[in-house]
């Protein structure tokens, strides 16, 4: 059998597009993932990925790609494609239970791969189609893959790190108990998201049928919720708030004040809360000395970044309502679950 040549996406669309990227994992843990991993471990229970929709993509990771292969991580560039980096498999199919939440999505089918980087940047061309996961084959670009490879800059990966630990609801009360929040307010937190948890179930559903969910309806109906579990109330909260999704107050809004203590940008549901998303936060936050905190959300995922001094910021925690954690599910030195929650508590 001669060499194959594949194309792997990491995500889809472009971030400026409301798209998901993941690429990042894949070039720093030398791996390559796909989804849904939600039906488990593929040597498992084959079969089951045999009547799903988008299954047929797990059945060639899993058994059509094999050691040797050679692969291309492309991301929509226009009409053409950006290449990112090539790569050759070096090892069977593996589940790879961390990467089970990838900011909302279960890409836990896995191989390993090393890549290589193009020497003088990212390459625009022609030669793929659409899809997750396809083979190659025009030869010209099976050619350019070779050259990229042949040329190419090998990026240096770490290793997987361990899954972070789970929270049962009672374990999340408890946590919020012990860093200060009341008992009774620490139970109403957890009851609102686990009515929360069923809608976003309904709702994520409902976008695998190809239903749209906009962003006001998740504003709506799974982030406002939370915030009045968290002790905001509707008059120290704007909605739509000189182009910020969701403003926050220290008191009583009112048209003398303009300085919001946080924001909160709001995304439909399953949209990127990539690079791009927060930034667009930062641009809105330095505009109010006093906004300390900036938020980006789906309604299910919540990426909260801190002001250091200045204009300043850092990633510092990640909540899923539907997987709570102690910490953020695979990054070193972000907070977890109780982390989000407590730092978004009325003032």
């Amino acid at each position: 059998m001669g060499m194959e040549y594949w194309q792997v996406g990491a995500g889809y669309g472009g971030e400026s597009g409301g798209g998901r990227a993941y690429h990042d994992i894949f070039l720093d843990y030398g791996v390559m993932l796909i989804g849904p991993g939600e039906y488990g471990d593929y040597r498992v229970d084959a079969q089951v990925y045999g009547h799903k929709r988008d299954g047929r993509q797990v059945q060639r990771l899993a058994r059509e790609v094999k050691p040797g292969h050679k692969v291309a991580l492309k991301r929509p560039a226009g009409h053409r494609w950006e290449v990112l980096a090539v790569g050759e498999v070096k090892s069977d199919y593996e589940w790879m239970p961390v990467f089970d939440d990838v900011e909302g999505w279960d890409i836990r089918h896995g191989r390993r791969v090393e890549w290589r980087k193009p020497a003088d940047g990212s390459k625009i061309m022609g030669g793929f189609t659409r899809g997750t996961l396809n083979k190659v084959e025009k030869a010209e670009t099976k050619q350019a893959i070779e050259q990229m490879w042949n040329s190419g800059q090998q990026t240096a990966p770490s290793s997987l790190p361990s899954p972070a630990e789970k929270l049962r609801d009672d374990d999340l009360t408890d946590i919020l108990v012990e860093d200060g929040v009341e008992i009774k307010q620490a139970g109403e937190i957890v009851r609102t998201i686990e009515e929360i948890r069923d809608l976003a179930q309904w709702y994520r559903e409902r976008v695998r049928e190809g239903i749209k969910v906009k962003e006001h309806e998740t504003r709506s109906f799974l982030i406002v919720p939370l915030l009045l579990a968290l002790g905001w109330p509707e008059q120290k909260l704007k909605i739509e708030w000189h182009n910020i999704d969701i403003a926050f107050f220290d008191n009583p809004y009112s048209e003398d004040t303009d300085q919001c203590v946080m924001i909160l940008e709001s995304k439909k549901l399953l949209e990127s809360l990539a690079s791009r998303t927060i930034h667009q936060a930062y641009e809105y936050a330095v505009k109010y000395p006093r906004c300390r905190q900036a938020v980006v959300s789906d309604g299910c995922s919540y990426k909260l970044f801190e002001r250091k001094g200045g204009n300043d910021w850092c990633y510092s925690a990640y909540l899923n309502v539907l997987k709570p954690r102690l910490t953020h599910p695979y990054q070193d030195g972000i907070g977890g679950a109780s982390d989000v929650l407590v730092s978004m508590l009325a003032r």
